[in-house]
């Protein structure tokens, strides 16, 4: 009684705060901080949509960018790398802006599903959560995600060590440094990239904690529970960002005539967390079905062995009893413990199809050339 006490309480504070906002990730405090500004320069009462916030943040990191470029006389340079890189200066300008617009797009879209993970767990997930321990492990998976200290400093550490590194690399690539300008665009750009894998790494996160999450499914075939769907849906959804995000960075990179050659290198090496992320999301929910199933089989074990200790073997009635509870036995223990299904595997192959389209894509012109050969 004290434990399912404990249980409801935890369960109405942990909806408390999800519902007062107290859970806010850094992207949100940013993101709200921009809306507050806009909304006081255009007198606007209602928030910006997030595509509108993706296209005027776009517009000003470019900017930045640009001024930083002009203002320390990196042009020269700049067309020198574009040349490097086979794109020629217009498509080099058009390259760098549609990076842009990539990164600051997936921060929006990686926050936005994590904001859908709060929501499904205030809505159902909580009243459906069966032990503290699994409340207190999803508290901490929270306070990780929103941990604006911790990320900030990961942001700065990753967006130096990164774009150093890259300014370093390129700047041996092209035979001298690549200005101040253009390096000042680099770390500005890897800090979203560091947003990104923090981002990444607290998505990831949450199917090992749900490992050991004890979650109340439809008894008879938990594998078949609308909320396991659900939750399936939320993850997949991430695997399949991971795809699209692999799938640009392909063709990026196939474009560009210095590593048009690692294209495929590349296809494989973005395979590897595309599988990886399929395989935990999986696992983890296989881990749930699991617990649910085998709880309600010993509640099963538990009734025999109940009417067994009675030693009335010869009542019908005891007997009776047995049989059904045995059977229903044999019903859920043949039930699967995995949430694949058909369409699991099927939107798993298309996520890995991706990634190879858009190097078959950036190589179109040579998988022409194969058809067109005469023998």
């Amino acid at each position: 009684m004290i434990t399912d006490t404990v249980l409801i309480e935890k369960r109405e504070e942990l909806k408390r705060r999800l519902t007062a906002g107290e859970y806010k990730t850094l992207v949100d405090v940013f993101l709200t901080r921009i809306n507050r500004v806009i909304q006081k320069i255009t007198r606007r009462t209602k928030p910006l949509p997030p595509w509108l916030i993706t296209v005027l943040l776009s517009l000003v990191v470019n900017l930045i960018g640009f001024a930083a470029i002009y203002i320390t006389g990196d042009l020269i340079i700049f067309n020198n790398l574009a040349e490097l890189f086979g794109l020629g200066y217009g498509l080099g300008v058009l390259s760098w802006i549609l990076l842009v617009v990539l990164h600051i797009t997936a921060v929006i879209i990686i926050n936005q599903s994590i904001g859908r993970i709060f929501v499904l767990w205030r809505d159902d997930i909580l009243d459906a959560t069966e032990s503290v321990t699994s409340l207190h492990e999803f508290e901490d998976w929270l306070e990780k995600a929103c941990n604006l200290r911790l990320h900030f400093l990961v942001t700065i550490f990753v967006a130096l060590l990164v774009g150093l590194f890259s300014v370093a690399s390129i700047s041996t690539l092209l035979g001298e440094f690549v200005g101040y300008g253009i390096t000042f665009g680099i770390v500005i750009l890897n800090m979203f990239t560091a947003v990104i894998v923090y981002q990444g790494s607290i998505v990831m996160l949450l199917p090992s904690m749900l490992r050991r999450y004890d979650l109340r499914l439809f008894a008879a075939d938990p594998a078949t529970s609308e909320l396991l769907s659900r939750l399936s849906g939320e993850l997949g959804f991430f695997v399949y960002f991971v795809a699209v995000y692999a799938a640009l960075i392909t063709l990026a990179n196939v474009s560009l005539e210095t590593f048009r050659t690692g294209g495929i290198v590349v296809v494989l090496f973005l395979w590897l967390p595309i599988i990886a992320t399929f395989a935990m999301n999986q696992t983890s929910l296989s881990s749930i079905v699991r617990r649910a199933k085998w709880k309600t089989l010993n509640e099963i074990q538990a009734k025999v062995e109940k009417l067994q200790a009675s030693e009335n073997f010869e009542a019908k009635e005891t007997m009776d009893a047995i049989n059904r509870l045995l059977d229903y036995h044999e019903r859920v223990n043949k039930t699967r413990t995995s949430a694949l299904d058909f369409r699991a595997y099927l939107d798993f192959i298309n996520s890995l199809l991706l990634p190879l389209l858009a190097f078959l894509l950036g190589n179109l012109d040579k998988v022409l050339s194969l058809f067109s050969t005469k023998p």
